[in-house]
């Protein structure tokens, strides 16, 4: 049977039945076309020209295709597979702030890759349709429009919570990690090679450090483990959110809140049409979850309430609701700072003397592509 056709049938069965668990799943792991197909996957990607902590790059993993595909397929089978540390890395933010990233070994991109692709179809299959973050067929513009939607004047969303779980990449619990994938997965060798990534450690310049909590940013696995993790507040929020239309109205009639939620990764955002009073006892009843289920923290400082009036920012948008033609929209705006910072990058691609014309060209359109 080949990749496609497995990856549709572990789809098929997740979804028929919500319960079932699946084994074997490692020795997908272990095929020669399944790891074989992970590293053109690999290849694809722009960092595949970025070494990891080993010093080696996807052009150096190529120069002998074949047999470091078959060593790493005799290592998988014979589990003695071992991960290597991640090379940690910081880029900027917004704010001067710097990110850390995580980036693993080609080696261990390879065989990320090639869990990702056993585990993808098994759990996108019970994924919340209100989780849009790192997720196939899905993209920023999707959860800017649910929330979109979400908040047309007809159906009075005007209170918002604004999620903000603090360090959530470096904080997740390995131990409960692994709860959560064992009621879906048994393959027990695949779990432990799980948490031989989880456990690789990080080189952080010479220094090399534990990792007995979180999933490096960088990571091939790591977005969807992260899903997984998540996914738990997304239950959470579905048993409030997913009410039959005849108990939303009796709870308008006896003056309660009903509420929506939209989650892109760690960032959500949950909306009231209620009192900021409820709000205010949501985001309480949110962070009691979050720090008894899953041992995160929500940092109240900001996770802000906020009137829909006043606007609010999610991934990069100002929501706001506003005048219009027609009376009181909600409207999707660009914050003034990213024009301006827009702007700024745009005017030093077309300013720097030494670069031919062609090339400045290839550069602002790339500006432009994002």
């Amino acid at each position: 049977m080949n990749i496609g056709e497995t990856q549709r049938k572990l789809s098929l069965w997740a979804e028929q039945d919500p319960e079932r668990k699946f084994y074997g799943l490692y020795d997908l792991v272990c095929r020669e076309d399944w790891l074989r197909l992970a590293c053109a996957h690999v290849s694809q990607n722009a960092g595949s020209k970025t070494a990891g902590c080993d010093g080696l790059c996807m052009n150096d993993f190529e120069a002998d295709l074949e047999g470091n595909l078959a060593k790493l397929g005799e290592a998988l089978r014979s589990e003695t597979f071992a991960a290597c540390p991640v090379r940690r890395v910081y880029i900027p933010k917004t704010g001067g702030k710097y990110r850390p990233l995580g980036i693993p070994s080609i080696r261990d991109r390879v065989v990320q890759e090639a869990v990702r692709m056993v585990l993808e179809p098994i759990y996108e299959a019970g994924f919340s349709q209100y989780s849009f973050g790192f997720r196939p067929n899905r993209c920023t513009m999707d959860a800017i429009k649910c929330v979109h939607f979400a908040t047309l004047e007809r159906k009075k969303f005007f209170w918002v919570i604004e999620g903000d779980i603090s360090s959530y990449f470096d904080t997740i619990h390995h131990g409960k990690l692994l709860k959560l994938l064992r009621r879906r997965v048994t393959d027990e060798r695949l779990l432990k090679l799980i948490w031989k990534f989880l456990r690789a450690g990080v080189m952080e310049r010479k220094l090399f450090k534990d990792t007995k909590l979180g999933t490096p940013q960088g990571g091939i696995v790591s977005p969807l483990l992260a899903n997984v993790y998540l996914h738990e507040l997304d239950r959470f929020m579905g048993e409030r959110t997913k009410l039959p239309q005849r108990e939303r109205r009796a709870r308008r009639k006896a003056g309660q809140a009903n509420y929506t939620y939209a989650r892109y990764a760690d960032d959500f955002i949950i909306l009231s049409n209620g009192t900021r009073a409820e709000a205010e006892k949501m985001r309480e009843e949110v962070r009691s979850f979050l720090a008894s289920e899953l041992r995160l923290t929500l940092s109240m400082e900001k996770t802000k309430i906020t009137h829909l009036n006043e606007g609010f920012d999610f991934l990069g948008f100002t929501i706001r609701r506003t005048m219009g033609r027609k009376g009181m929209t909600t409207k999707i705006l660009i914050p003034d700072e990213a024009i301006t910072r827009h702007l700024d990058v745009m005017m030093k691609a077309f300013t720097t003397h030494d670069d031919s014309a062609n090339l400045k060209f290839l550069a602002v359109n790339r500006i432009i592509r994002g």
